[in-house]
């Protein structure tokens, strides 16, 4: 059984992600540990400023609010656990991944963070940075579809094999495919050979490879994006700079792409 955390602010974006992270739950016969983290300086006025009795009061309304949720998209058989924690949320999370042993975390891209002008919200990114298991993000529009096409940033080296190993077996028990997009600038770290090695591994799996030749690296992921109707983008964030370029874009790219495409990010200490 496939273990999820859903840490939640109590936004809407957050509720969007809680249904998604339970549809994730029900289709892999999945467990989700729903947490909420505060501390003292807490802005949330109805949480008492920090006040914990006052916390938990809420905690308790928005336990009885997800159990609604859940009965109302016919999601009412998935496992819930809830932890109210207070502290910093990476360190609340760190705590329940490793006593839980947690595979995935799911939490809306943005939310009570104000960062409403940002792909990623200020709260996402520090959990992608910090946490070294899978986090998927889920924009604040983005509604739970059927994945038929996942698309990954690669560059052809062990660390891509080694996500692509971990994600096949869940693509296959969703009849779709992977599309691998590879942006060459013409300073390429691989022979030719050595690509061509390194594709050989998947020849059986549903994997294909996809080569641009762009100096614009956003555009070409974009146009990717577009051509193979990619249905959820991942990628290692070790390429930080493609990481953080692709996701705060102009605006008009935001507005195409943010609010429906998740993301699934791989922290580079996974491999280490």
């Amino acid at each position: 059984m496939i273990k999820i955390l859903f840490p939640t602010d109590y936004s809407a974006t957050a509720d969007n992600a809680f249904i998604y992270a339970m549809q994730i739950c029900k289709n892999y016969n999945g467990e989700l540990f729903v947490l909420h983290s505060y501390t003292s300086k807490s802005s949330y006025k109805n949480v008492g400023q920090g006040n914990p009795l006052a916390a938990s009061d809420l905690f308790k309304d928005q336990i009885n609010k997800m159990h609604r949720l859940a009965a109302e998209n016919n999601l009412g058989q998935v496992p819930l656990n809830f932890f109210m924690e207070e502290g910093e949320l990476v360190q609340s999370i760190l705590d329940i991944v490793s006593k839980q042993d947690i595979s995935l975390i799911v939490m809306g891209t943005t939310g009570n963070s104000g960062v409403e002008n940002k792909i990623l919200g200020s709260t996402t990114v520090g959990v992608i940075n910090n946490v070294d298991i899978p986090v998927l993000s889920i924009p604040h529009l983005c509604k739970f579809q059927e994945i038929d096409a996942v698309g990954f940033t690669t560059v052809y080296d062990e660390e891509d094999a080694l996500v692509l190993r971990k994600m096949i077996p869940y693509v296959k028990l969703a009849n779709a495919d992977i599309y691998c997009i590879h942006v060459n600038k013409g300073k390429e770290a691989k022979t030719q050979e050595e690509v061509v090695r390194w594709k050989l591994q998947f020849k059986q799996d549903p994997v294909y490879f996809v080569e641009k030749n762009q100096d614009d690296i956003i555009k070409a992921v974009f146009n990717f994006i577009d051509q193979y109707s990619i249905d959820m983008l991942s990628c290692i964030t070790r390429n930080k700079s493609l990481f953080q370029r692709v996701f705060e874009g102009s605006i008009a790219e935001k507005l195409s792409y943010h609010k429906r495409i998740p993301l699934l990010t791989f922290h580079e200490n996974m491999f280490k």
